[in-house]
């Protein structure tokens, strides 16, 4: 009939944006999953390098290109995926960053070399590969599909942000799992083949009463559809207090800070997460162990508590350099002791954005992941605090020099306060319905 609809996650999502740009008139719809209509913004959370994505990407993407040329030295049996994927974790872990492409391939990328010259979003560099200021006026029904646990959902909600205002219909849809499992839809085919065909073939009754469906976490998971996005909820902050406390009630007693040594020669690693390789949800116990972690639980709850929408901290910290991070996560924690990961962030500090006080400290503001997520009657709220997710987000190593040639490690003594004054909180969305 002549009206063509477009489908793809990841890259192939991404390439949606592109090919749309250019405006053919066949094109109807379009289902989007896993990638946000900003190329770059998966390369630079926070302000970090995103290692486990930039470098398996692109070390598949030479070896594919080597293939494509008659180059058949890949080998795909399992123990060479194992050797493979072996190689690529010592690719995280070696110094300088810019020999890690070469080193696992044998060629060197001009991508992989602009990705560490041009870090950020936001950099002018990238603008060609931005399309997100074309969805203002965008007129193609567009269904965005992603998961509470994968790398570009905050840029996915941006792109529903800007989407909601514009002529064209869009839904958005945030499942349970991570950036291998599809968002947690798997192959994402009847949330999207629903969408083609209401928009395509003119058939009605197959979408839900509201533009927004989400899988709440959790005890008792469902799926929820709300009118928008964020959902009505009201945003309640948890307070870190001494001996590893977290309350909904700011601390009313002086305390000493509780400090840690971040050291990037051993950085605090990635556990589950956002990370494209090892995302998802895991027991995080091994992980608050360490003494570069910090833990903070709450009492038992009395009565199920339900978290939807955007999640954000506000730390008083005081560090020994200029060049640092600070990680926050929130975990679910049960009765037996198991503390599963739901949400976090990382957020990387340097001279430009750290702004001291008199005395030292500064602000740390951190934007976590959204979350959908119910804990449990006798569950408890858990916040880590830290200074890296290693190679999820690339670890830092304390001294500002280029990412491309830096080998130098310095570590760094942080604190977080937690006092009348100096008050450090993490908001959480209580939904509200």
């Amino acid at each position: 009939n002549g009206r063509m609809g477009t489908f793809g996650g990841s890259y192939m999502g991404f390439t949606q944006w592109a090919l749309a740009s250019t405006k053919p008139p066949h094109l109807k719809a379009m289902a989007v999953a896993l990638s946000t209509s900003v190329r770059a913004y998966s390369w630079y959370p926070g302000g970090s390098l995103a290692l486990e994505v930039i470098i398996p990407w692109d070390a598949g993407a030479t070896q594919f290109n080597k293939q494509a040329n008659g180059d058949p030295t890949t080998d795909i049996s399992p123990e060479g995926i194992e050797r493979r994927m072996a190689e690529l974790k010592a690719g995280f872990d070696h110094l300088p960053l810019g020999e890690v492409i070469h080193r696992l391939t044998g060629v060197d990328l001009p991508l992989y070399r602009d990705q560490l010259a041009h870090g950020g979003a936001g950099d002018a560099f990238w603008d060609p590969v931005n399309f997100r200021p074309l969805l203002a006026e965008w007129t193609v029904p567009t269904l965005l599909v992603d998961g509470w646990h994968d790398y570009p959902l905050p840029g996915v909600v941006e792109d529903y942000a800007v989407l909601r205002a514009a002529p064209a219909p869009v839904h958005l849809r945030i499942g349970a799992g991570g950036h291998l499992g599809g968002g947690g839809e798997g192959g994402m085919t009847d949330a999207s083949l629903d969408w083609f065909d209401t928009w395509l073939l003119a058939r009605e009754g197959l979408l839900g009463p509201t533009p927004v469906k989400v899988h709440v976490q959790g005890q008792g998971e469902h799926w929820r559809d709300l009118p928008d996005w964020p959902p009505r909820s009201e945003p309640t902050r948890w307070y870190l207090h001494a001996e590893g406390h977290l309350a909904p009630m700011p601390p009313e007693a002086p305390s000493e800070p509780d400090r840690y040594r971040y050291d990037p020669a051993d950085p605090t690693p990635s556990m589950g997460g956002i990370g494209m390789l090892t995302g998802g949800t895991v027991d995080n116990r091994p992980l608050e162990t360490r003494p570069d972690v910090l833990v903070y639980t709450s009492d038992e709850l009395g009565e199920p508590l339900e978290l939807v929408g955007p999640v954000e901290a506000e730390l008083h910290v005081a560090s020994s350099l200029d060049h640092t991070d600070f990680f926050v996560r929130v975990c679910d924690v049960s009765p037996d002791g198991r503390s599963v990961n739901v949400c976090d962030g990382l957020q990387r500090f340097d001279p430009a954005s750290i702004r001291r006080n008199p005395d030292g400290t500064f602000t740390a503001a951190v934007a976590l992941w959204p979350v959908g997520h119910t804990f449990a009657t006798g569950h408890r709220l858990r916040v880590q605090v830290s200074s890296g997710a290693h190679p999820v987000y690339a670890r830092n190593l304390g001294t500002g020099e280029p990412p491309a040639t830096a080998t130098t490690l310095r570590a760094a003594e942080q604190a977080v306060y937690h006092e009348p004054g100096r008050p450090s909180w993490v908001t959480l969305p209580h939904f509200s319905g």
